[in-house]
């Protein structure tokens, strides 16, 4: 069930938005077909290296010891979704300070995404692909898929959330941060930055 949707939200909010991106140009839909399963490439195999990397951060700012971890999914095992790291969880402020950093993270990447689009410094369809997979959609993922599978009964970080905090304070935090990442979403592909793009190509 958790794969399901798991499948469903990347379709939703990492292959989806990539498409209309691109269908917005007048690259041919061979190529930006292909240029679509790189980025996805790269965005899975970053993903969670990014998540898990930022947690044990947050652990050694905290003064605390990783025992053990998984930074990427075991693919070749036939597990396409695990990464985690271990160390002695209190629920403490510590660890409030740990779950969080991955989410404020994502808020500061769906800014300066936004903003590096917004200004069109990216004269490059496949690098603007790049920076909006990236930085706006893979921040949009993140926070989506851990705050629905919260709701849904997962024990992950926003569950964990809940132990160093509040119900209350969890779901605030789930609730503005994934409608912070939806409207800069949305604002992302309203400036048709591909279009942009694609004129300057065809000027120059």
């Amino acid at each position: 069930m958790n794969n399901l949707i798991s499948t469903i939200e990347i379709a939703f909010f990492i292959m989806l938005p990539l498409v209309i991106f691109y269908r917005q140009t007048r690259w041919q839909a061979k190529y930006y077909i292909l240029s679509i399963g790189i980025l996805y490439s790269i965005w899975y195999l970053s993903y969670m290296l990014l998540h898990e990397l930022t947690h044990w951060l947050g652990a050694s700012i905290v003064g605390k010891e990783v025992t053990n971890y998984q930074l990427i999914p075991h693919f070749w095992k036939g597990n396409f979704g695990t990464g985690f790291i271990e160390y002695d969880f209190r629920g403490d402020r510590r660890d409030f300070f740990i779950i969080i950093l991955p989410y404020v993270r994502d808020i500061i990447f769906l800014l300066v995404g936004y903003i590096l689009l917004k200004r069109e410094l990216i004269k490059n369809l496949f690098l603007a692909g790049l920076i909006f997979v990236m930085l706006i959609l893979s921040p949009l993922y993140d926070i989506s898929n851990n705050y629905i599978a919260y709701l849904l009964g997962a024990l992950n970080d926003f569950n964990a959330l809940s132990i160093s905090s509040s119900r209350l304070i969890t779901n605030t935090i789930g609730v503005l941060s994934m409608a912070v990442a939806l409207v800069i979403t949305y604002k992302s592909i309203r400036l048709n930055i591909g279009v942009v793009i694609s004129n300057y190509q065809t000027k120059v």
